[in-house]
C-alpha cells in the first residue's frame, strides 16, 4: 500500500496499525467447524512427482487431523481466524479478528517437500485454525500435481499482520509473490503499484476463467474493466433463524424475503418476556456492524461512496449518510426501543459477536445476521446446546420493493510483480490452480466460503455438500439473485476501514439516545470519513 509522506513522518507502521485493525469477521469469514476429509494426492507423472505425490497424501490425511484437534478451539459461531491481537484492539470502533476469542495458534501443518531443481513461490495468507489446514492441503495438492514451481505456504497472524507487513515491506523488504488480501484492501493493493493484475495474465492465455466465476464474486474484483486480482475465499451475509421458533408461532420457515415491516410482526410474536418483563427469547438479536449495514445499503440499490462506489473513477466522497442507510439504522432502533430485538453493541473489537451468536444457538434469540461462511459453526454449536434450534438461513432482509442484492466478503490472491520471470509464471500456474472446479469444491466444502467457480457445483464432492447443509443453497441463490449494479458491485477506496469505524460509532450514538437522528449520526461518520479519504487521496500519486 502506497502511505503519505506525512503519515511515514509520523510513524506509517503505527497509524497503519490503528487504521488497519483486524477486520476479519467484518469481511464475513469465520473458521469452519468441521473438519477436512483425508484426500489422496493426484497421480504423479514422473518418478520425482511420484515421491512428492506419497507425501502429499501423508501429508494430507495428517492435516486432516491437526485441524480436527484445532476445532475445538473454533466452535462459537462467528470465531474469527484471529492471530496475534494488536494493540489497536482496544481502539474505540476498531475491528479485531481477535477480538471474538483467544489468538489462533499456529498448528504445524505437514507439507510436500520440494522436488529438487522446483522454483520456490513464497505464499503470504491470513487465515488461522482451522482454516490454514485446508489451506495447506491446497497447496499440497498444487505441488503434489507438478515439480517445476513450489508453493512455500507462510502463515501470517490474519488478515491485518498479512497487509501491514506487505506494507513494511514496499520500502525495500522481500515481498511475497503472492499474497492473500481481504476485499476491502483492494484499492490499497492496487495503489500500491506493486501487482500484476490477474486480468492482464488471462488475457494473454486468452483464457474464458472469467465466464466461469460467480458473477457477484468477479464484479467486485474487477475495477476499471480489468480482474486484478483472484477471487478465494468469498462469503456474504445471511439472515438466520430458528425454525423450531418460527413454527412454534405460526411462520413460514420457507419463505426467503422478509420486509424489515415483517420482520418487526415476526420479532413481536417470537419474542418471549418473563414475569418480570425480561426479555427470555428476543425476536432479533444483533450488534452494530458495519458490513451489514454496506450490505443494507446495497439491497435498496444506494452506493457507499462517489463517484459510482468507487467504479467509475477514484472514490472521493462517501455517500453512506444517505436514506438507505437511515432505513437500516431506523429499523434497528424499532427493534430495540419496541423490546423485540436486542442491541447487543459495536461488533467492531469486541466480543459482541460472540455473545450474539450463542444466544442464536441456545434459543435465547429467534433471528440473528451473520455470514453464511458461519453456517457449520451455528449447526454444531445449536446440537452441542441440545438441538433445541432448527437452524433456517434467509435471504437479508429489506425494505419494500428493494431489488438490489448482497456484496462478497472475504478475500482474494494478488501476484507481486517483484518476484523472478519464473516466480512469477509459478505464481500465476498456482492461482489458476486454487481457481480450478475441482479445488473450489473441495475449499467449499471444507470451509463453508462461495465456490468462485459455477462449474464447481457440478462436482460430486460439492453436490454432496449441498445435500448435507442445504441451507447453503439459500445463500447461493441470494448471491444469484444479486441485480448488477454498482451498489452491488461493492465500493473500493483507500480507507475503508476507518469508515467502518466511523460507521459502527455513528450507530451507537444513535442506538443509545446520543444523537438527534440517525441521519445526524450518519452525517458526522461520513464527514470524518471524508476527512480521511481526502487524506489518503492526496498521498497518491
Amino acid at each position: 500500500m502506497k502511505l503519505s509522506s506525512r503519515f511515514h513522518r509520523l510513524s506509517s507502521l503505527t497509524l497503519m496499525t490503528l487504521m488497519l485493525a483486524a477486520m476479519m469477521a467484518a469481511c464475513g469469514d469465520s473458521t469452519a467447524t468441521t473438519a477436512p476429509a483425508a484426500t489422496t494426492a493426484p497421480a504423479a507423472t514422473t518418478a520425482a512427482s511420484a515421491k512428492t505425490a506419497a507425501a502429499a497424501t501423508t501429508a494430507a490425511a495428517t492435516s486432516a487431523t491437526t485441524v480436527a484437534a484445532t476445532t475445538a478451539a473454533a466452535t462459537t459461531p462467528g470465531a474469527t481466524t484471529a492471530g496475534a491481537t494488536t494493540a489497536a484492539a482496544t481502539t474505540a470502533g476498531a475491528t479485531t479478528a481477535a477480538a471474538a476469542g483467544p489468538a489462533a495458534t499456529a498448528t504445524p501443518l505437514p507439507t510436500v517437500p520440494q522436488a529438487a531443481g522446483s522454483i520456490k513461490v513464497t505464499f503470504w495468507y491470513g487465515l488461522g485454525a482451522p482454516l490454514n489446514g485446508v489451506v495447506q492441503q491446497v497447496v499440497n495438492k498444487y505441488n503434489s500435481s507438478q515439480t517445476k514451481y513450489y508453493i512455500e505456504a507462510l502463515q501470517q497472524p490474519d488478515y491485518d499482520a498479512t497487509i501491514l507487513k506487505l506494507n513494511s515491506s514496499l520500502a525495500g523488504g522481500s515481498l511475497p509473490n503472492v499474497v492473500q488480501i481481504y476485499d476491502i484492501g483492494t484499492q490499497r493493493m492496487i495503489d500500491t503499484k506493486k501487482i500484476v493484475p490477474v486480468q492482464d495474465l488471462i488475457d494473454k492465455e486468452k483464457l474464458d476463467i472469467v465466464a466461469d466465476i460467480e458473477p457477484a464474486v468477479a464484479r467486485y474484483y474487477t475495477v476499471n474493466n480489468k480482474l486484478y486480482s483472484m477471487p478465494f475465499n468469498s462469503s456474504a451475509p445471511v439472515m438466520y433463524f430458528d425454525k423450531n421458533a418460527f413454527k412454534e408461532v405460526g411462520l413460514d420457515t420457507e419463505k426467503k424475503i422478509w420486509t424489515y415491516t415483517e420482520i418487526l410482526d415476526a420479532a413481536k410474536k417470537l419474542t418471549k418476556k418473563d414475569a418480570s418483563g425480561k426479555i427470555t427469547r428476543s425476536g432479533v438479536d444483533f450488534t452494530l456492524y458495519s458490513w451489514i449495514f454496506e450490505q443494507e445499503l446495497a439491497t435498496q440499490g444506494a452506493t457507499f461512496v462517489d463517484p459510482a462506489n468507487g467504479r467509475a473513477g477514484r472514490a472521493n466522497k462517501l455517500t453512506f449518510n444517505n436514506d438507505a442507510g437511515v432505513n437500516w439504522l431506523n429499523f434497528l432502533k424499532k427493534l430495540q426501543d419496541d423490546g423485540i430485538g436486542r442491541n447487543l453493541g459495536r461488533d467492531s473489537g469486541t466480543t459482541n459477536g460472540t455473545t450474539r451468536d450463542a444466544n442464536f444457538v441456545k434459543g435465547e434469540a429467534a433471528i440473528t445476521f451473520n455470514s453464511i461462511a458461519g453456517l457449520r459453526n451455528y449447526l454444531n454449536s445449536a446440537a452441542k446446546e441440545g438441538g433445541k434450534v432448527d437452524v433456517g438461513v434467509a435471504y437479508l432482509p429489506r425494505p419494500e420493493g428493494a431489488k438490489g442484492g448482497v456484496v462478497i466478503g472475504g478475500a482474494s490472491l494478488w501476484i507481486t510483480n517483484t518476484g523472478t520471470p519464473e516466480q512469477q509464471a509459478g505464481s500465476w500456474d498456482f492461482l489458476k490452480f486454487t481457481a480450478q472446479p475441482e479445488i473450489q469444491a473441495f475449499w467449499s466444502s471444507n470451509t463453508g466460503y462461495y465456490p468462485i467457480r459455477k462449474a464447481a457445483y457440478e462436482v460430486q464432492e460439492m453436490k454432496d455438500t449441498l445435500a448435507k447443509y442445504p441451507q447453503f443453497q439459500v445463500a447461493v441463490d441470494q448471491l444469484r439473485a444479486t441485480e448488477p449494479s454498482v451498489a452491488t458491485q461493492g465500493a473500493v477506496f483507500g480507507t475503508f476501514v476507518s469508515a467502518r469505524q466511523n460507521i459502527e460509532a455513528a450507530m451507537e450514538q444513535w442506538m443509545t439516545g446520543k444523537t438527534t437522528s440517525a441521519k445526524a449520526a450518519l452525517d458526522d461518520a461520513a464527514r470524518k470519513s471524508n476527512e480521511s479519504l481526502d487524506e489518503y487521496n492526496s498521498t497518491v500519486k
